[in-house]
């Protein structure tokens, strides 16, 4: 009988514990795993005595495989590593993102260089392809004020596209507009213009379907339907002749709306409507010194050099086969040339030079604006450029008086600054920022009377609370999840890290990390 009973017992729980898991396979699992300690430590199983593999980085965006809780119930999240190798992280210093969270984007030049940071001056971690696809977390502008994408690059690894040449398939929180389409009533006001020159129509929406003929730059076709092949990338059907149809790649044509202007035919019209404010315009010279060439394009031809102040009149503006907008000038009576518009502007004739604006404008506000670095460790050099004689490197959140600013031959803006007491030099200003006395005063502690009425509460278990503002400050204990306590002051620590000061118990005051916190 006893046996009996224990059967049915331990059948019951074989029945709860599989509708448990159908329960939770069936809720959507995170799909990466954000990393907010640096450095955190990865291992071989979930529990700090598990064996170390390696070490990953703040802000690393890591594919999520599963979670589970250790023996004194701290929750660890199982990420990819490369080689197919698999490690656990602490959720202490790591966060889930959820799908909705992340953004899609997609290659739109032939090769395009996969950098470490948000700059062209960064490392080259690699070379992606035209139409190839990544998930981007956010986007950033630099010192040229180009845009960037921080994708997932590899299983262990992200890094920085420039957005020139990529498009957004989809935003984090909005819905993915390649999602296949099947032809409805609305298509019929819609049609595919071929944006490259020229372009395969082939049987089926995929590089391995066969080809069945081809489409040239500006033709435009009935638009039937939307799919995507097994990588990623978006394909459109069209009406390839009277009888046949076929299917086309995504990133070298568009949908447009039947009726519309085609490119070229608002390329003309745009030149036709602009030649009388052309007139009035001059593109000024922004680089050292830059080549003027015979058509729009680094493949044209040559002419001359021209160097950084220098104007001449403003003829025209076109895009070359890459997207980059390159300027036609007449470099001397009579003569015409292109240049390429990333080291230069159009300015109205009888503008002050560039350079002058510049001194003035620099000479007037120096005063009280400091240099903070912002990458990890940035080399200072005795002259604005990357060829410069290195003086020394400096340090992530270190501030310096800001002196002046230039930009060397490549467009990238360096920021002088009084590196020692006797000594002058040049930080990039990529890896660097301006900051006032009044933002600096901002961000130091914050006057007990503004805080009266706040609380930080814990979002992370378990979370350490120090005698000061800095992970290597006497520990005074722990708090959990949830719990609030009065917030007394704000402060950031040499490494740019917010931290608060609580009323952490009636009669002792301690300083938590804001990374594991928010003001409530």
């Amino acid at each position: 009988m006893n046996k009996n009973i224990k059967r049915i017992i331990a059948t019951a729980l074989m029945c709860a514990s599989f509708s448990g898991m159908a329960a939770f396979e069936a809720a959507a699992a995170p799909k990466y795993v954000n990393i907010t300690g640096d450095p955190v430590a990865v291992r071989e199983a979930p529990g700090t005595s598990a064996k170390f593999i390696k070490q990953v980085r703040y802000g690393d965006q890591m594919v999520y495989l599963s979670e589970k809780n250790d023996k004194d119930g701290v929750r660890w999240y199982q990420i990819k590593l490369s080689d197919d190798k698999s490690g656990w992280v602490t959720s202490a210093y790591a966060e889930t993102v959820d799908e909705e969270k992340v953004g899609r984007l997609e290659v739109t030049t032939k090769l395009l260089n996969v950098r470490s940071e948000a700059s062209l001056t960064s490392a080259v971690l690699g070379i992606t392809k035209i139409g190839t696809q990544f998930d981007y977390f956010s986007v950033k502008k630099d010192s040229s004020d180009q845009t960037w994408y921080f994708v997932h690059y590899e299983d262990d690894k992200t890094a920085w596209l420039l957005g020139t040449y990529c498009k957004v398939i989809s935003e984090p929180g909005k819905a993915d507009s390649t999602t296949t389409t099947k032809a409805t009533s609305d298509n019929k006001n819609k049609q595919v213009e071929i944006t490259a020159n020229p372009v395969n129509v082939r049987s089926k929406a995929s590089l391995s379907g066969s080809k069945l003929g081809t489409v040239s730059k500006g033709k435009r076709y009935e638009y039937l339907a939307t799919d995507t092949d097994e990588k990623g990338q978006v394909w459109y059907k069209i009406r390839y002749t009277s009888e046949k149809t076929g299917w086309v790649l995504g990133s070298l044509s568009r949908i447009v709306n039947s009726g519309s202007t085609t490119e070229s035919e608002k390329t003309s019209k745009t030149e036709s409507t602009t030649t009388q404010a052309a007139e009035s315009k001059q593109v000024e010279i922004t680089a050292d010194a830059l080549n003027v060439r015979s058509t729009p394009g680094m493949n044209g031809k040559i002419i001359t050099t021209v160097k950084n102040g220098s104007k001449y009149n403003y003829l025209a503006s076109k895009k070359d086969s890459e997207g980059k907008t390159w300027y036609q000038i007449e470099y001397k009576s009579g003569k015409k040339g292109w240049i390429s518009a990333g080291y230069a502007k159009i300015i109205n004739k009888g503008a002050t030079t560039a350079s002058t604006t510049t001194t003035t404008a620099t000479k007037a506000t120096t005063s009280g604006k400091k240099v903070r670095i912002t990458g990890g460790r940035v080399n200072v050099r005795a002259s604005a450029g990357l060829n410069g004689k290195k003086l020394g490197s400096v340090k992530k959140g270190e501030e310096y008086k800001y002196l002046a600013t230039k930009k060397d031959s490549n467009g990238d803006v360096w920021y002088q600054i009084q590196y020692t007491s006797k000594t002058k030099g040049w930080v990039l200003g990529s890896l660097s920022k301006l900051v006032t006395e009044e933002t600096k005063a901002t961000t130091t502690t914050t006057a007990a009377e503004k805080t009266e009425t706040k609380k930080v509460e814990i979002t992370e278990s378990p979370v350490n609370v120090r005698k000061s503002a800095s992970t290597d400050s006497k520990k005074l204990g722990t708090t959990s999840e949830g719990k609030k306590y009065k917030l007394l002051a704000t402060k950031k620590d040499k490494n740019g890290k917010t931290w608060y000061q609580i009323q952490y118990t009636s009669k002792t005051k301690g300083w938590v990390l804001g990374t594991f916190c928010k003001l409530v």
